[in-house]
């Protein structure tokens, strides 16, 4: 593993997050009627501004989620806006 991941990895560990595999994610998406949509993967650096890791990098990987039944992205404007998209929202901030 990409050792500035593991220490960001250990850091948010540190500070009360658990990790989440991809096969967790993705089944959650899917019980609610999502899925990610991997043709949208944007790998990047991440730079942290502050606090006491300021200046931290370490690599990041942003993907988008669609629907699963229309196909249409999650935040598209004719998206649906149902009990499913609330608690998908949802999972954006829980503490899994």
């Amino acid at each position: 593993m990409n050792p500035a991941l593991a220490n960001e990895l250990a850091a948010r560990v540190d500070e009360g997050w658990h990790p989440v595999t991809l096969d967790d994610i993705e089944r959650r998406l899917r019980d609610i009627g999502y899925a990610l949509d991997r043709r949208l993967d944007c790998r990047s650096t991440a730079r942290i501004m502050t606090g006491s890791r300021a200046g931290k990098t370490y690599p990041c990987l942003s993907t988008g989620i669609k629907e699963t039944d229309t196909g249409r992205c999650a935040c598209h404007t004719e998206a649906r806006r149902d009990a499913n998209f609330r608690t998908l929202q949802q999972l954006r901030f829980m503490d899994l």
